[in-house]
């Protein structure tokens, strides 16, 4: 009886999924983790973090000497572009 219960289980537990594309949603990475792929770093910048506003992804770096670049990802282009620098945006009060 055991055996046929567990034959049973492993039959119906190893089956497809019937909804695979939740399935395929669920497995796929969202946007940002993918625009994060095409992401390069400024030289001499460090990565202070990355904003998600009206679908479009914005990464601030900061440099040594505070100063602050942002850039901002093309969803069309896949590709990051350097939109702004902020002399000292990167110091604390």
């Amino acid at each position: 009886m055991i055996k046929y219960f567990l034959i049973i289980f492993l039959l119906l537990g190893c089956g497809a999924d019937p909804n695979q594309e939740f399935a395929d949603r669920l497995n796929y990475p969202p946007e940002w983790v993918k625009s994060i792929e095409t992401l390069r770093k400024p030289e001499g910048f460090r990565h202070a973090g990355i904003f998600d506003l009206d679908d479009t992804f914005i990464a601030q770096f900061c440099d040594s000497h505070g100063n602050q670049r942002w850039m901002k990802y093309d969803n069309e282009t896949k590709q990051w572009s350097g939109t702004k620098y902020v002399t000292l945006g990167c110091k604390g009060d």
